[in-house]
């Protein structure tokens, strides 16, 4: 633990009668990830714990995978999701879409961007995924000829298998403004999401939520381009977790809530779902230590602005 101290950002300083090595490292530790994280998340479920290899096994015994948890040193970053918070735009989307047809896709998009760093958040994106493997044989894109053949084998019932097809799962889990925006006339960018250029622009422009949705979007790009391919808190041991940090969709509707409840229901059931997104083995060379330190500062910065943006955007 010693290297923690020498090689990474933790201080002495934050050390207060500590009553063994650990208890001296939990604190300086934690003392450092309060600092990355500005201040405690109000909507997301959201915790990091400290793990002995043991105490690692003990929460993945029953998991099929885990053979696959392979220590790199005696201590390990738990990644924490306990509970999950379904939260909806609802009304405050119009805002948004007021001032630029393509805000609320940026919106998602870096959602999902930032999930696929830190941990999960369930976007439309993954509804509309859930639908397709439930219901499409995978393909999003599937049209309602394809599908119908697959659902009436499926659930032998034409007013049963109608009510998923696509064109009606589609527009109720993930709208084309969502999933596929139409081009804005004389917009020369090819990415449908906007750029931070264009982000700074509409913030020069905006007053109130809108400037400050913005403000928090051009955070996430620039953490997010900071970040590059590095994993963040996707790295190590998948715990599968049954929660997620949260779940954000335009709209809470019976289709979203049914899909989530059958997720839930079908993970407790295989009974190897854990409270934890990941386990990740501290380093103990001086350069990954270092490296280590600084993608968790990444993904708990990345945190702390996710959770201002949707402070914001979500309906209350």
């Amino acid at each position: 633990m010693l290297e923690q101290f020498r090689h990474g950002p933790l201080r002495a300083s934050d050390v207060i009668d500590p009553v063994s090595p650990i208890d001296a490292f939990q604190q300086a530790f934690f003392a450092w990830a309060r600092g990355q994280l500005s201040a405690p998340t109000r909507m997301l479920s959201f915790g990091l714990e400290l793990f002995d290899t043991n105490a690692v096994n003990d929460v993945i015994h029953y998991q099929y995978d885990r053979n696959d948890f392979k220590p790199g040193g005696p201590l390990h970053l738990g990644v924490k999701l306990t509970d999950e918070w379904v939260h909806e735009i609802g009304v405050l989307a119009q805002p948004l879409r007021d001032a630029h047809p393509l805000l609320l896709y940026t919106l998602f998009n870096l959602v999902d961007r930032v999930s696929g760093k830190t941990v999960l958040i369930r976007s439309p994106g993954w509804f509309l995924c859930e639908a397709a493997c439930l219901h499409w044989s995978g393909d999003e894109s599937a049209s309602d000829e394809y599908a119908l053949e697959w659902l009436m084998e499926m659930y032998e019932d034409e007013e049963q298998s109608r009510r998923c097809l696509p064109s009606v799962l589609r527009p109720e889990l993930c709208p084309d403004e969502i999933r596929a925006p139409s081009k804005v006339e004389g917009r020369r960018v090819r990415s449908p999401a906007l750029s931070e250029r264009e982000l700074l622009q509409l913030l020069s422009v905006s007053k109130g939520m809108v400037a400050n949705v913005c403000r928090e979007l051009v955070a996430l790009q620039r953490l997010l381009r900071r970040a590059g391919k590095g994993d963040l808190f996707s790295a190590g041991y998948d715990a599968r977790p049954l929660y997620s940090g949260c779940t954000l969709v335009l709209e809470h509707n019976e289709r979203t809530s049914e899909i989530l409840d059958d997720h839930m229901n079908g993970e407790y059931q295989a009974g190897e779902a854990s409270e934890y997104s990941r386990f990740i083995s501290f380093s103990k060379t001086r350069q990954g230590i270092r490296a280590q330190y600084a993608q968790w500062s990444l993904a708990l910065r990345m945190l702390h602005h996710l959770d201002r943006l949707l402070v914001l955007v979500v309906s209350p």
